[in-house]
């Protein structure tokens, strides 16, 4: 098995790059340089599965369980191996270096039964996922972009897909400001700035935020997952629910999505909870505003304060309808006939207390289009 979403295309050739910055007798002349080796040794990923299960079923068929332990180990995954600035490549060389491991559990139920005539059917499905990186090949940390500004790290040791940046302690207020009780991330910082805290040991008020103060704050790979399904037939009514969720997991958003004003981008609705004046609640909503125009950049660096709670509950899909009666459909001459209405994402419980209207759903990022589509259909089926 692979995966070629972890490299280019070509990674077994050796590309050359333009670098305009060649110096010959004082002048700047055009040339190639080495971009990236050629690894002519590339594998493909190996996967190996171990799985333990259960698959029963009960009172003549009317229930039933599927349940399922599994180990999934992944080795030799390609990844882009950490290489010294001093080698001088632009791009660091593939490798089969990586090794993850993902363990979890599988429950599925069922029911099924008819009264009279009242037919439903139930299932219920959960899933749990504990997955880390378990080898890098004795490379270090590798951070790569989610984003602008939202980073991602792999770390031995760590889950995939966790987050890298700075951890905060709510927003500064005017009293630790005028008691020299702060840090210093570029500049220092207003009353209603984000609270920047520091991971290294012995950092004292006055002194620098620097990179090496990010840590894993998050992640967007679900923990939980779990699923309904739900039929029910009256006579010729038919009513069927699909509902979806997750738990454990964090979504990170940045620019328009989150921050007030960027490029001239409309606010949203969470940012009338913004720190202010007439608000200066250390844990408001959103920092104090510096507006679209200002090149005050201070509360945009990722960290947690831009991570939200990506937990829901959400009924994915909902249909009512009636379907003729075979007798009245062949009268007719019709195979059959069916008129429903059908809903999506119609109803989201979120845990996220924030920004509340976002998409649970929606992937990290700029957020564009994050506040997601809800639809209603109302449809007709025959059959001739």
């Amino acid at each position: 098995m692979g995966n070629i979403n972890n490299v280019g295309y070509y990674d077994y050739f050796q590309t050359y790059a333009i670098f305009p910055a060649y110096n010959f007798n004082d002048k700047a002349v055009t040339g190639t340089k080495e971009s990236k080796p050629a690894n002519r040794g590339l594998t493909w990923e190996t996967v190996t599965m171990s799985n333990f299960g259960l698959d029963a079923t009960f009172f003549q068929g009317k229930l039933g369980i599927v349940a399922d332990y599994y180990i999934k180990e992944t080795k030799d995954i390609l990844l882009a191996y950490n290489t010294p600035y001093e080698v001088g490549l632009e791009r660091n060389p593939s490798q089969n270096i990586g090794a993850v491991s993902n363990k979890g559990f599988e429950l599925t139920l069922t029911h099924d039964n008819k009264i009279g005539d009242f037919k439903y059917q139930v299932a219920v499905n959960m899933t749990t996922n504990k997955n880390k990186v378990a080898n890098l090949g004795g490379s270090q940390d590798m951070i790569s972009n989610g984003g602008d500004k939202i980073r991602y790290i792999l770390r031995e040791g760590q889950a995939i897909g966790s987050y890298f940046g700075y951890v905060t302690d709510g927003l500064y207020s005017q009293a630790e400001i005028d008691a020299d009780q702060y840090y210093v991330f570029g500049r220092k910082p207003n009353a209603g700035d984000i609270k920047y805290v520091p991971q290294r040991e012995g950092v004292k008020y006055g002194e620098d935020i620097t990179g090496e103060d990010r840590a894993i704050i998050g992640s967007d790979v679900p923990t939980f997952t779990y699923g309904i399904n739900l039929n029910l037939e009256y006579k010729d009514f038919f009513l069927s629910v699909f509902g979806q969720g997750i738990s454990g997991a964090s979504v990170g958003f940045e620019s328009e999505q989150v921050s007030a004003f960027f490029l001239n981008s409309a606010p949203r609705e969470y940012h009338l909870g913004r720190w202010n004046m007439a608000n200066q609640d250390p844990n408001a909503l959103y920092p104090r505003i510096y507006g679209g125009a200002s090149a005050d950049n201070y509360n945009q660096n990722f960290s947690d304060f831009q991570l939200f709670d990506a937990d829901y509950f959400r009924i994915k899909t909902i249909t009512f309808g009636y379907a003729l009666p075979k007798t009245f459909a062949n009268r007719i001459k019709l195979g059959g006939a069916k008129v429903f209405l059908s809903g999506e994402n119609l109803f989201t419980i979120r845990q996220d207390k924030k920004m509340k209207d976002f998409d649970p759903e929606s992937s990290s990022g700029r957020g564009l289009g994050a506040l997601g589509v809800k639809s209603i259909a109302l449809g007709l089926n025959v059959n001739f």
